[in-house]
């Protein structure tokens, strides 16, 4: 399923799943705490998951199945 995200969604979720805030994502990928919380917003509606912790949860059982996070770009 997370060959429905755009590189940036990846990368965020990526974060996301690592314990990043939005402030220190945005910080690391050089965007506004908004413009997070956007890509976010997208990442869910795609994956159509809830929030937060199960974001986190789906990416850790999709990377860590062997499912490539660099290679899954719209």
């Amino acid at each position: 399923m997370t060959e429905l995200l755009t590189r940036r969604e990846q990368q965020v979720a990526g974060a996301v799943s690592r314990g990043l805030s939005n402030k220190a994502i945005a910080s690391e990928f050089g965007i506004s705490v908004e413009t997070v919380k956007q890509h976010l917003s997208s990442v869910y509606a795609k994956l159509a998951l809830p929030g937060r912790v199960m974001l986190a949860v789906h990416m850790t059982r999709t990377v860590g199945a062997g499912e490539s996070v660099n290679v899954l770009q719209r």
